[in-house]
């Protein structure tokens, strides 16, 4: 009973320090809602690369809410695989003194 302690403390204390990373939207999506752009990153890898592991790896230390991937390109001569993508947050509303029943 102790050790299920244990093991739950151990577990809930690592999920406070893991970050969330950022969900994946259609580029469509982006001009129907009110995004923030944080910033566009350019990801080279190798062509025998995962797409998932790239984006992965990439994202874990970003702090965004979203990503949207604009290009992948393959360079068949030089064995490459490059994506790019673009970052956003949600912006940050504040409430309003408009009280007013509509």
């Amino acid at each position: 009973m102790i050790s299920r302690a244990i093991a739950a403390i151990a577990l809930l204390t690592a999920s406070t320090f893991s970050f969330a990373s950022p969900e994946l939207l259609v580029p469509v999506e982006v001009p129907n809602i009110q995004l923030a752009h944080v910033e566009t990153l350019v990801i080279d890898g190798d062509i025998n690369d995962s797409l998932q592991i790239l984006l992965n790896n990439t994202l874990k230390n970003k702090s965004s809410d979203f990503y949207v991937i604009d290009d992948i390109s393959e360079d068949t001569l030089n064995n490459t695989l490059t994506i790019v993508i673009t970052l956003y947050n949600q912006p940050i509303t504040l409430p309003t003194d408009d009280w007013s029943l509509s």
